[in-house]
């Protein structure tokens, strides 16, 4: 963490900015909220997402091109659009199967797919799961980990949070599967993935914080601004706070746990860890805050409150709570479990 050359990743590249002032513009455009997915639930638009690249995104030439802060860019954006399209969860799966070491391709990365981590039971709950082809597994193994990546015949759409980022449960018996031995451990191989989630989670928490800010300026009470109270001010200050540590935290993530990165060591897996939680926590403090700041208008199905609401809910524990998340963190600084 002392190499100066190593953090200049930390400001944004002109490329970066170009590449998400693009896709907010995309996202705003071609996938506004639509509120007919909670009563119609269909598959995502999954071809026009592959039109525009962003699949490629983090991926290595010659099959993409990027990096994996590039990935956290883009998908920091798609988690502010609440885009209700398998992005992340392909991106996840996707960074897992580099981060082991194995091929991917073009064909492979262009299919939406999903990533889990062994549970007890015979059926295995995926986040984005339905429209998953292949559902990448890590199972924890002497001396490394087992990565079998499923190939659901059949699966079962749970009752869920949020239907735009839907839960399925996929039966491990009769399933077919390709199983690789991979040296890394679990808390290894999901360093990059848990990049890919921390930064859709700020995104979340971003659009958030934007949407509730906008309130506070407009809305007028007792003649005033409703941001003009100081319990308005110091709820929305401290949501600003914790956005600002999660995305800090996340690009430094994303920069550390990228395969090439130099003097890659515990931080590769360690600062993921810190950037999900934070991200997770960040979330869930902005979208409460959303709900607050509109006050009874919050709670209506007509605002967009509940949206960023139920999607930070969704996606928070993925891949670890952030009590989780700390526990393992010090367990790997040596700090004890």
């Amino acid at each position: 963490m002392h190499d100066t050359a190593r953090w200049q990743g930390l400001v944004p590249s002109a490329e970066q900015t170009e590449l998400t002032t693009s896709a907010r513009r995309h996202f705003a455009t071609r996938f506004p909220f639509d509120r007919t997915l909670f009563d119609r639930p269909r598959l995502p638009d999954w071809p026009e997402v592959l039109a525009a690249g962003y699949p490629l995104v983090g991926v290595p030439e010659p099959v993409g091109a990027g990096s994996l802060a590039d990935l956290a860019a883009l998908l920091e954006e798609a988690g502010r659009a609440l885009l209700p399209v398998p992005l992340l969860a392909t991106a996840a799966a996707v960074q897992t199967e580099l981060a082991a070491g194995l091929p991917v391709t073009e064909r492979s990365v262009g299919s939406p797919s999903a990533l889990a981590v062994a549970v007890a039971g015979r059926h295995l709950p995926v986040l984005d799961g339905v429209a998953a082809r292949v559902v990448v597994l890590l199972v924890p193994a002497d001396g490394g980990t087992t990565l079998v990546k499923l190939t659901p015949l059949a699966r079962e759409s749970l009752t869920h949070v949020d239907p735009t980022r839907p839960l399925a449960l996929v039966p491990l018996d009769g399933t077919p599967a390709e199983t690789h031995h991979v040296e890394s451990t679990v808390e290894e191989l999901l360093g990059p993935a848990r990049v890919a989630v921390a930064a859709d989670l700020v995104g979340t928490a971003a659009g958030a914080l934007d949407l509730a800010v906008r309130h506070a300026l407009d809305r007028e009470q007792f003649g005033r601004p409703v941001g003009a109270f100081q319990a308005v001010k110091h709820r929305l200050a401290n949501v600003y706070l914790a956005v600002e540590r999660a995305r800090s935290l996340t690009v430094a993530a994303a920069l550390s746990a990228a395969p090439a990165a130099p003097a890659r060591d515990a931080d590769a897996v360690v600062l993921p860890l810190l950037a999900k939680a934070a991200a997770a926590e960040a979330a869930l403090a902005a979208t409460d805050a959303f709900v607050q700041v509109l006050g009874a208008m919050g709670v209506t199905f007509e605002a967009d409150a509940h949206l960023y609401f139920r999607r930070a809910r969704q996606t928070a524990p993925y891949l670890g709570t952030p009590d989780e998340c700390y526990r393992r963190a010090v367990a790997l600084r040596g700090g004890g479990a």
